[in-house]
């Protein structure tokens, strides 16, 4: 049933006690500011950022947060309002004016790093090598170990990357004779934002031999190494790596993990973990019935690099799944994977237990999501694609959005300069990240 007071995303009206957040500007400072000077932008809806502003607050005072975590969630709430500054932009030429808030820029942001998310793809559809096929790989783990992962993130999930890593490298240049190239992205969440630890991984059909005198491509576009022996290794891995930690003491357990410092408890852990199937999916991106690159291949291959780059910049969920919410409940859509295709549902939670599993999915600062092994190893990067492409008589081509700043990629990927005035298109006067009463005082001066 749906819940009356719930806020409908539909709607076009904004709630009155968030109205004040459009701008960041306190009641009075919102009257002063003409209408016409706010940019388009800072009208629209950004739907977590008003459920968290609401909602938040009340959590804190229930929970504990960690500092990290409350970093994020401000940066967040103050996206686009104002409280981060404004840019103020002015058209000498024709009198225009325009008000832009501040966005946060912060990785877990839904509404910001589209444009970066634009760049990171276009980067890395340049390192893909032409002519050979594709794999996209899953390494997951027993459910039995998050509570433990979660409360290590940085040492247990750095082993996860490595196990991963090393597998498909080993086995890879045991069975095959090459080095690949790796690219790899942690993901930490379930679609209902449930905590479901895995690594998404897309490897190249062919590499580098150990002298790299030569690149081998895989006899097959459809088949990369053994499935059997791939889970059997990585569960090798990642088990003794995380025995490792253990017996270093490297490893807190509090709370729900309390119970694995008897090491009764921890040795039944160690034993359901190595009965347990660990489940490794290898999915080939290339077509079939050809070897050589074809479109379909290339469509492919760029389909896996743009669901990567999905997560690269961006949080666990966006504001268009989020179907209604209000103080005290969120309703949003999910995934079931339930049947032996997946289904899109409504799950109803109340307004703490969202937070509580979104917060979940905040990494700890300065950890990497996203990281590159084998030819991809960003020391020995440049100088190995190079060497693939004159190995393959194939010209290689730097991606030119490399070294684009912002204004610089507006105009690559949408074609519109934002430096110039929309009306007389003459050149535009910008000033940076002022503060809310700088702004105010500069537009009543103009």
């Amino acid at each position: 049933m749906k819940t009356p007071s719930m806020i409908p995303i539909s709607r076009s009206t904004c709630d009155p006690c968030l109205r004040r957040f459009r701008n960041g500007l306190s009641p009075e400072e919102t009257e002063s500011v003409p209408e016409e000077y706010v940019h388009k932008d800072d009208r629209k809806r950004h739907v977590l950022r008003d459920l968290f502003t609401v909602s938040f607050p009340n959590y804190c005072r229930a929970h504990q947060v960690p500092e990290y975590k409350l970093r994020v969630m401000n940066s967040l709430i103050s996206c686009k309002t104002g409280k981060l500054g404004y840019s103020l932009i002015r058209c000498d030429t024709c009198g225009r004016t325009e008000m832009r808030a501040c966005s946060c820029g912060n990785r877990n942001c839904p509404s910001c790093g589209y444009l970066n998310e634009k760049k990171w793809t276009a980067l890395r559809q340049s390192e893909v090598i032409p002519g050979i096929p594709y794999f996209h790989l899953v390494f997951t783990l027993p459910h039995d170990l998050g509570t433990i992962m979660y409360q290590n993130q940085k040492a247990t999930l750095n082993l996860l990357f490595r196990s991963a890593a090393d597998t498909v490298l080993t086995l890879a240049e045991d069975k095959l004779n090459l080095t690949p190239s790796l690219l790899m992205i942690l993901h930490t969440f379930g679609s209902d934002l449930s905590l479901h630890y895995h690594v998404h991984m897309l490897v190249s059909g062919g590499g580098l031999t150990k002298d790299k005198t030569e690149f081998k491509k895989c006899l097959s576009n459809t088949f990369f190494l053994p499935l059997s022996a791939v889970c059997r290794v990585y569960k090798g891995k990642f088990m003794e790596g995380l025995k490792r930690l253990h017996d270093d003491g490297s490893l807190d357990y509090y709370n729900n993990a309390g119970k694995y410092r008897n090491s009764y408890v921890w040795k039944e852990l160690l034993d359901t973990c190595y009965k347990a199937d660990w489940n490794v999916e290898i999915k080939p991106l290339s077509p079939v019935r050809e070897k050589t690159a074809s479109a379909a291949e290339d469509e492919s291959t760029d389909n896996a690099i743009s669901y990567f780059a999905r997560y690269t910049n961006r949080t666990a969920i966006s504001d268009s799944r989020i179907e209604a919410w209000d103080d005290r409940s969120v309703r949003f859509r999910y995934k079931d994977y339930s049947g032996s295709s997946y289904s899109w549902k409504s799950m109803d939670l109340s307004a703490d237990e969202f937070i509580r599993r979104f917060l979940m999915h905040i990494l700890p600062a300065g950890f990497m999501r996203v990281r590159s092994a084998g030819l991809l190893a960003g020391c020995v990067k440049t100088k190995n694609l190079i060497l693939i492409h004159e190995l393959l008589n194939r010209p290689y081509k730097e991606s030119p959005v490399r070294h684009m700043k912002a204004v610089e990629l507006i105009r690559y990927f949408y074609g519109r300069d934002v430096t110039v005035c929309e009306k007389c298109h003459t050149k535009l006067e910008i000033f940076p990240r002022m503060s809310r009463i700088s702004a105010v005082m500069f537009i009543r001066a103009s």
